[in-house]
């Protein structure tokens, strides 16, 4: 039987003053819970990209100096230090990671990449990894980075070692 490791007082623990751009930061999370479910149970639910996202982008804001933007925007958080600094939260998943728009992805949904490519290279990505929770991988990367190497919009899931080291 798996248990939840609980994360000991390290740097980690304690928020990042200032974000570092193409910097892996590795955090084990503690405290994951829901009442009477397994930790089994929740690790399965929070590999879930979509369950994961609704508590992942507050905690980024709790972690880094970042706002939190509730809600379905453009983007999921600004800078603490300058509001016109965006970031989108995407979550490497076992499939990979998409950094298309969500309004763009899933059935009946239209990719277009001219917006796509326009919205990216606004933002600075934060590529969070969920495949090995309760730790999780974080990495800020500019969009205009990310176009260059993966212009369809897609980090395929073999690319996970590349990419976080």
């Amino acid at each position: 039987m798996s248990e939840i490791l609980i994360e000991q007082p390290s740097e980690m623990s304690v928020p990042v003053q200032e974000i570092e751009l193409n910097k892996t930061y590795t955090h084990m999370l503690s405290n994951c819970g829901f009442d009477c479910l397994s930790p089994q149970v929740i690790q399965q639910i929070f590999k879930d990209g979509r369950a994961f996202s609704h508590f992942i982008e507050p905690w980024l804001a709790e972690k880094y100096p970042l706002n939190h933007v509730t809600g379905c925007k453009k983007y999921d958080h600004t800078s603490k230090s300058d509001e016109s600094i965006l970031y989108d939260q995407k979550t490497f998943t076992a499939r990979g990671c998409n950094i298309k728009p969500s309004n763009m992805i899933g059935e009946g949904r239209k990719f277009d990449e001219e917006i796509f490519k326009e919205k990216a290279s606004k933002l600075i990505y934060i590529i969070v990894s969920n495949i090995n929770f309760p730790e999780i991988k974080v990495k800020f990367v500019r969009g205009t980075e990310l176009l260059v190497k993966y212009p369809g919009g897609k980090i395929p899931s073999k690319h996970f070692e590349e990419f976080f080291n």
